[in-house]
């Protein structure tokens, strides 16, 4: 687990929390939403999306801000197995390009309490029918972002963590959190076509 105090950008709206701050770089990323922070504050809850193109695959990249009076295991369990179900592939189309991982949804719980949270985090990162679930807690009465633990995690799972931190602005550089994943992609599928050839040949080939 990893537990930081988000630094704020000099280019954030001054005086912002983690939440409202990263909304605002959101929306300067491209991502969209139906609801404003107004509604946020109203209704517990709001949703941003932006479309990806990965390679010949199409996906997204969906924030999902849900506000919650107090946060333990059995709520991070009940909102991951939700959340995961909702975005995972459907289609026979989806299923077979899932392994891009082209769906990435980021679920911030966003603690209303001014108490230190903290959590196995890694314990609820999933990745389903082509979707990547990645959970993290904000408290934005103190300041406190908590992530999953990025030495623990490696391949594609530590990029997409590293483009939340970049957002936040907690790092300066830029983060392809697809670059990983495409590669790993193409390497699968040059090993399938090799293995079909193998096949082909030996079905051709008499002993």
């Amino acid at each position: 687990m990893q537990e930081l105090k988000a630094e704020k950008p000099i280019e954030s709206p001054a005086g912002s929390d983690p939440v409202t701050r990263l909304m605002h770089r959101l929306r300067e990323e491209g991502f969209t939403s139906e609801h404003s922070e107004e509604d946020f504050e109203s209704f517990g809850e709001v949703i941003f999306r932006r479309d990806e193109k990965i390679s010949f695959a199409t996906g997204e990249t969906v924030f999902i801000f849900t506000r919650l009076p107090e946060l333990n295991e059995r709520i991070l369990r009940q909102t991951s197995e939700s959340v995961v179900n909702t975005y995972r592939a459907k289609s026979l189309g989806q299923k077979a390009l899932s392994v891009l991982q082209s769906t990435t949804i980021y679920h911030c719980l966003v603690c209303t309490t001014e108490q230190p949270q903290s959590g196995m985090l890694n314990d609820f990162i999933s990745r389903v029918g082509g979707a990547t679930f990645i959970p993290v807690i904000m408290v934005p009465g103190i300041n406190q972002v908590v992530y999953p633990d990025l030495e623990e995690k490696i391949g594609s799972i530590k990029p997409r963590v590293e483009y939340l931190q970049y957002l936040l602005g907690e790092r300066r550089e830029t983060v392809n959190m697809h670059r990983q994943t495409v590669q790993a992609a193409y390497i699968s599928m040059v090993v399938v076509l090799l293995l079909i050839a193998v096949v082909v040949f030996t079905m051709f080939v008499k002993p």
